[in-house]
């Protein structure tokens, strides 16, 4: 049997060879499209920011009569209580930003509705 395995030499070559580094062409391209990603990503994170902002805003206290009970996890709780937005509470800030998240995926959220099955849904009242 022949040792056909390299010495440890012949592996480590090309390894930080100067030649085989990155040009600055490729650095520059890399750094380009990053900061592209990184802009559209700041927009649309503004834009959703923006929407829970003006969400929180406009909540009235009309809307709070018509209010459900929705439990959240302790961590989440514990989250939005640290964080003071316009002095809302945590039930405001819960509600901005699921409507947010509703104005932006509604047209995917709308394939998983439930289609309604109650007995009452053709149901017409006789008029006596």
């Amino acid at each position: 049997m022949t040792k056909d395995i390299p010495e440890i030499d012949d592996l480590l070559k090309g390894i930080n060879d100067p030649e085989m580094a990155l040009t600055d062409e490729h650095t520059e391209t890399a750094t380009t499209y990053q900061v592209e990603i990184t802009k559209d990503f700041e927009s649309a994170n503004s834009d959703y920011w923006q929407s829970f902002l003006s969400y929180l805003e406009s909540d009235t206290q009309e809307d709070k009569g018509e209010r459900m009970i929705c439990k959240l996890d302790r961590d989440l709780a514990d989250s939005l209580d640290e964080c003071n937005i316009h002095n809302r509470s945590r039930s405001d800030m819960v509600n901005a930003i699921v409507r947010t998240f509703f104005k932006t995926y509604l047209p995917q959220l709308a394939q998983y509705r439930r289609d309604n099955k109650s007995l009452f849904t053709n149901y017409k009242e006789a008029k006596a």
